[in-house]
């Protein structure tokens, strides 16, 4: 018999090994088709007394400090975030523009150096003063100025009254300024 039922499970397999769940079915339908079904007698059904429980009500639920401390923090940190977040896209608008304003500036450099390079190119300066009516001097209007000859400085002492008047009025002066510094 156990070799019935071994051989009895097992199909071929033609390309898939997935289970036939309707096999199953089939064969219980199969083996009861040949058995007489028997009316069952149809009993009272019994009805189980049950105390009656009280439903009670769960008692409400504290929330630990600690938790609403913890959901406190959290909400300022989040606060905070955004606040941040908020500063972090007014820095970005102002460095946009700050980069703007440095290109900007840059084109103007440029612009400048060259117009500054210009005031000292030879050609310009020869054209602006040809236009202003300069011209280069002539061998007769040259003259050469000879200092080959000895030099000589003069020292002058000062007065030693001068000297002494120049010292009493700087004391004097510093006297002034401590009395003004502790009024």
């Amino acid at each position: 018999m156990a070799e019935q039922r071994k051989n009895k499970y097992q199909t071929p397999v033609y390309g898939s090994l997935a289970y036939d769940l309707d096999t199953l079915v089939r064969e219980r339908e199969l083996e009861e088709a040949g058995r007489i079904e028997r009316p069952r007698p149809q009993q009272a059904p019994k009805q189980v007394s049950r105390p009656q429980e009280k439903v009670q009500a769960r008692p409400r639920q504290k929330v630990s400090p600690l938790v609403m401390g913890g959901i406190a923090v959290l909400v300022v940190m989040v606060m905070a975030l955004l606040v941040g977040y908020v500063q972090l896209t007014e820095v970005s608008a102002s460095v946009s523009e700050l980069k703007g304003e440095i290109n900007r500036l840059e084109v103007e450099h440029v612009a400048l150096v060259t117009q500054y390079e210009q005031t000292f190119d030879m050609s310009t300066v020869k054209e602006m003063a040809e236009a202003a009516g300069m011209s280069k001097p002539t061998s007769g209007q040259i003259e050469y100025v000879d200092l080959s000859g000895g030099d000589s400085a003069v020292v002058y002492q000062a007065d030693a009254g001068d000297t002494l008047e120049r010292l009493g009025q700087k004391l004097a002066d510093g006297i002034r300024a401590l009395v003004e510094y502790f009024k």
